[in-house]
């Protein structure tokens, strides 16, 4: 929770100049800002911290870590990423999708976003665009999985969802979604990435109930720098550890496209388990308290990370 503090203190120092701020059915206020040549999105307050950034000198770079970080664990992908089905619950600025598709021209993505406020100020001041392959659908997330067919599998589900009260809105953060999700991965080898705030209390329940549906003791993770942001990365059908050698190309096409060292970030991968003396429980869908929940206190932060 002080760690929290003293970064949304920081960010309120920035000179940030307000370019727009509206609100919609999803979000009280969406805030488009401007530090420099840094153009930042925000949700509800400034002090929330982003959830969108770039750098108007260079549009294709991720600025966020934790954006790196899931660009990064693609090579956990044990097949050549052409023409697969790529999906991804959230859109905020469009950068990662953006990523994707430099990445990966000829892939089909697909892009889940609830508030059309969201996609308009991505497309509007972030440089997002929908192609013929890559299609943005404005509905909730788990209502999408459920309407699909059986026959409709994605090789690469990226979640990046985000609720400023608690992480992971609270209906994507139980057993049964995570089973939905499980369920929609290519049965060869599909690849699950998961962007964790893990400053809430609830970061750990999460933790423990994806391990329950992937059925893994170590879940591969990465933390961010600033240790807000865990990626997680989960396959239920395949144990995949990549050698670098045999990932040269998406390596360097990764660094030349994107301007981003795919090597040194490779390198905060952690094997990482749960503490056993850390309490957690696993979330279902008939539980009421998953709303709303507090940051951890300092001592529990550094239990975790």
């Amino acid at each position: 929770m002080i760690l929290s503090i003293i970064i949304r203190l920081l960010l309120s120092f920035r000179r940030e100049k307000i370019l727009t701020k509206q609100g919609s059915k999803y979000n009280s206020s969406i805030i488009i800002s401007q530090c420099g040549s840094k153009r930042i999105m925000h949700f509800n307050s400034l002090l929330n911290g982003s959830q969108a950034q770039i750098d108007l000198n260079r549009i294709d770079y991720p600025c966020f870590d934790y954006i790196q970080l899931m660009i990064t664990s693609l090579i956990y992908y044990p097949f050549v990423l052409d023409e697969k089905n790529i999906l991804i619950i959230g859109l905020g600025g469009g950068t990662l999708a953006r990523a994707i598709r430099k990445i990966y021209p000829m892939s089909f993505i697909t892009i889940i976003e609830i508030d059309p406020l969201v996609n308009e100020m991505a497309q509007k001041y972030f440089f997002f665009q929908e192609d013929s392959r890559m299609k943005v659908f404005l509905m909730d997330g788990r209502t999408f999985l459920k309407n699909l067919s059986n026959q409709n599998h994605y090789d690469i589900i990226f979640l990046d969802a985000y609720d400023f009260n608690s992480g992971l809105p609270s209906h994507m953060k139980t057993q049964e979604f995570f089973f939905e999700l499980k369920n929609c991965l290519n049965q060869n080898g599909g690849l699950l990435i998961v962007n964790l705030v893990c400053i809430y209390k609830s970061y750990l329940n999460v933790r423990q109930t994806i391990n329950s549906v992937f059925n893994q003791t170590n879940l591969i993770t990465y933390r961010s720098n600033d240790f807000v942001n865990m990626i997680l990365i989960a396959s239920p059908f395949i144990q995949y550890t990549p050698n670098i050698n045999e990932k040269t190309q998406i390596l360097n096409e990764i660094k030349q496209k994107l301007s981003i060292d795919p090597y040194s970030l490779f390198k905060r991968k952690e094997e990482q388990s749960l503490n056993k003396n850390i309490s957690a429980i696993i979330y279902t869908d008939n539980m009421q308290c998953l709303e709303n929940e507090q940051e951890m206190s300092l001592t529990q932060f550094i239990s975790v990370v």
